[in-house]
């Protein structure tokens, strides 16, 4: 598939900027913002248990920078910043190598764009960032996704199951359990105005951060968030052509009854070009119930199909509390999760993680 992605991401966005710029108002202050979420992550692979210090890889350490600029015709230009800070995180953690300490990559940087609010017809964003399917999977209103979301290979993704003489099967839980999740890449990417609830997204653009990988993306994707008197609701749905010859369907939604606090999240997404499919559901509770900030509890539920070997089965059962100290800008919270994985040519163990943490936002 030919790829003319860099040419035309090249003179759009300043084709439409620099008119706009040219009657910029004073521009606006620089935001600076970032996080960390640092935990003690215990796995236990059915031969040996392990405990770790780890940045959690659902949200990781990171920290970065906007620049605003209101402009005359009543549209906004950006530029966006963002990167992690490159601590050993919980996806990249094995049994083997399992030490906490910091090394940047390339890779490590989130975004580089430039984003222009146009005054009627939408957004465009050109540079390093989301692609329109990044977060369709994540619907989730349960506010525990801090340490439990659907792509769950974020929290123990290299662990590898074995035998139950603890030997190498050479599946690991990233290699049978994913979301298919868009992520971030070097992109031209156009959002429409919102309308009565809907945007609809579009994307082109090819890995450039990652050595020896250029693989293109193209991605369209709607999304959907509208409140119903005392309830929240969320709905997302994409599509992703990617330059192994994959296309993947992937969606999610989520419905908060604020009065009881009770939410459900249900994701889904299926390869179009081969078998591999899975379903996420998880419940949540939420309320009150200490003056330091909201309580969030959930349970959840991941089932999936012909990963990594067609006919496997992948099961994933989990729980999950979070406590917000409101003063601090602070989540604390801790999850116990299991992975079961069958269809090899051999029986594994499961693997069980414990993980406790702090995400603290500034």
């Amino acid at each position: 598939m030919a790829l003319t992605v860099r040419k035309l991401t090249y003179a759009l966005p300043f084709a439409v900027l620099v008119p706009a710029t040219a009657h910029a108002q004073d521009a606006s202050p620089w935001d600076f913002y970032g996080q960390l979420n640092l935990g003690i992550i215990n796995v236990d692979d059915g031969s040996d248990t392990e405990t770790s210090f780890t940045d959690n890889d659902n949200s990781n350490s990171r920290f970065g920078l906007i620049f605003s600029q209101d402009l005359a015709n009543g549209g906004q230009f950006r530029f966006h910043f963002e990167t992690a800070v490159g601590f050993t995180g919980s996806s990249s953690i094995t049994r083997e190598d399992n030490d906490f300490d910091a090394n940047y990559r390339r890779t490590e940087l989130r975004k580089f764009e430039i984003i222009y609010d146009t005054p009627n017809i939408g957004r465009f964003s050109f540079g390093q960032g989301s692609i329109a399917t990044d977060s369709v999977a994540e619907a989730d209103l349960s506010g525990t996704s801090v340490i439990a979301y659907s792509s769950l290979q974020d929290q123990a993704g290299s662990q590898i199951f074995r035998g139950p003489d603890g030997s190498d099967s050479g599946v690991t839980v990233g290699n049978a359990f994913s979301a298919f999740d868009g992520g971030r890449r070097f992109r031209l990417r156009y959002d429409t105005p919102e309308y009565n609830g809907f945007v609809f997204s579009v994307s082109g653009g090819e890995e450039v951060l990652a050595s020896g990988n250029d693989d293109e993306f193209y991605d369209a994707a709607i999304t959907y968030n509208r409140d119903y008197g005392d309830y929240k609701v969320l709905g997302r749905v994409g599509y992703s052509i990617r330059d192994s010859d994959e296309e993947l369907l992937l969606g999610s939604t989520a419905v908060l009854h604020e009065p009881t606090g009770l939410s459900l999240h249900v994701a889904a997404g299926r390869q179009q070009e081969g078998e591999a499919n899975y379903v996420y559901v998880k419940g949540g509770y939420q309320r009150d119930w200490f003056a330091v900030g909201r309580t969030f509890l959930s349970v959840d539920y991941y089932r999936g199909d012909d990963f990594d070997t067609i006919g496997s089965e992948s099961t994933s059962y989990g729980i999950a509390a979070v406590q917000k100290l409101d003063a601090y800008n602070v989540e604390l919270y801790a999850s116990y999760r299991t992975f079961e994985y069958e269809g090899g040519a051999s029986a594994v163990d499961d693997i069980d993680v414990t993980f406790v943490g702090a995400r603290w936002k500034f």
